[in-house]
């Protein structure tokens, strides 16, 4: 089964006016997006092209925020920017923002083929326990991330040059102060990160081209707040919005009838053993089921999809073995009280980050002294809290063992 870097190979020099964007592009544009682009912008906002990267690529300068490491994708970038396909990309409206005290992690980038199309492309949920918990807060609460996609969304298409000077030109403000000192760039990366870093580079494209959105993960969640939302006159120009394996609007904070709006124009792609894109499952008519490398829950990793000929390397079906746990996660956001969630959600990650930690691999790698601040964070749960994971618990047992038993008797019947 091929790969995304397969798929760039197999192109070889055609570019976008001889073969339209497709779903796989999508994949490799949202892909780009988990990488840290701000080594590569100029400090006065000319434009810059993906086939810039490939110095900084080569030097490791390009960070990616993902969780789980590069898994791959590196080679999807160096491919992506030696090719005459995406390497004549021009990268404009980056912006990543993290701010714990508002438990926001964002980030946004735009990819323009000429005066064609533009793809705006939303990053997914980084490495940082603010990014996870955000994940968890779409189910009581409209979050920040989801808010900066809509502004940036509708500050991007249709508006004349003369009008774009709300969200994305005050990000550019804030970027000059955080990244660049007043002798040039500055090398505190850390102090960039944890503070917000954004830019934008104008393309001065012409209303009228066409403008596609899209995300994978939390980034599918955010393409569709923000898709679904746009003027009328603004959803004209989108000809495409790709969700790839993300969760869908809760319905006690956004009515789900809204994906009505973007369901003609809109393709979903989850792989076989989807959980990530089965919370609050989005209702889209055209949903794919892709081949994925890995296996359980590892296929939510998009470098791991598969490709045929150029296009997806569909599946039949999804598999039953991902039931219990979905289950399990459908029961927590049915059953929870609304009212309940959001101290179950603050608790939970207080716990989480009690022995200091910032990012999943900090909390994974933080050994027993860590383990025993997370157990002392459970024990100070509230008492609704700790019912809630009792149900929790008790909720994916249950299912576990449906599926289990489910499994054994469809082996039975094809031995009978």
């Amino acid at each position: 089964m091929d790969n995304m870097t397969d798929y760039i190979a197999w192109l070889g020099d055609t570019d976008f006016d001889t073969r339209p964007l497709g779903e796989v592009d999508a994949m490799i544009l949202c892909t780009l997006s988990y990488y840290d682009l701000s080594p590569v912008m100029d400090p006065n906002g000319a434009p810059f092209y993906l086939k810039d990267c490939l110095p900084n690529i080569y030097s490791g300068e390009l960070e990616i925020r993902i969780t789980g490491g590069e898994q791959g994708l590196n080679a999807v970038l160096a491919a992506a920017a030696r090719s005459v396909r995406f390497g004549e990309l021009v990268i404009s409206n980056y912006v990543e923002r993290l701010e714990p005290e508002k438990d926001l992690q964002f980030s946004a980038v735009t990819f323009s083929w000429h005066d064609r199309f533009s793809f705006i492309a939303f990053r997914g949920t980084d490495n940082t326990l603010i990014g996870w918990k955000e994940d968890f807060m779409i189910a009581y609460t409209q979050t920040e991330a989801q808010k900066m996609a809509l502004e940036y969304a509708q500050d991007s298409i249709l508006l004349p040059e003369s009008e774009k000077k709300g969200f994305l030109s005050r990000l550019r403000e804030r970027f000059y102060a955080a990244l660049y000192d007043k002798g040039g760039r500055t090398d505190d990366k850390n102090a960039v990160r944890t503070g917000e870093r954004s830019s934008f580079v104008r393309t001065g494209a012409p209303d009228g081209r066409l403008w596609y959105i899209g995300g994978h993960s939390k980034g599918a969640n955010l393409a569709i707040y923000a898709a679904c939302q746009l003027t009328d006159e603004q959803l004209q120009l989108v000809d495409r919005v790709f969700v790839l394996d993300g969760p869908g609007l809760a319905p006690d904070v956004m009515d789900p009838e809204l994906l009505s709006r973007i369901d003609d124009r809109a393709t979903r792609i989850i792989p076989e053993y989807s959980v990530i894109g089965r919370i609050m499952e989005p209702k889209l008519s055209d949903t794919r089921v892709i081949k994925s490398s890995n296996d359980g829950v590892m296929q939510h990793s998009i470098a791991s999809w598969g490709v045929d000929h150029g296009g997806l390397a569909l599946a039949e079906d999804q598999q039953p073995k991902d039931r219990w746990i979905n289950e399990a996660l459908r029961k927590w956001i049915d059953n929870m009280p609304y009212e309940a969630r959001r101290p179950f959600v603050d608790e939970l990650f207080d716990a989480l980050s009690a022995g200091g930690a910032q990012t999943v691999e900090e909390l994974t790698g933080g050994g027993k002294n860590g383990l025993e601040a997370i157990y002392k964070g459970f024990k100070n749960f509230s008492g609704s809290s700790k019912e809630i994971l009792a149900e929790l618990r008790s909720a994916a047992i249950s299912e576990l063992k449906s599926s289990v038993i489910d499994s054994a008797k469809k082996k039975l019947e094809k031995l009978s």
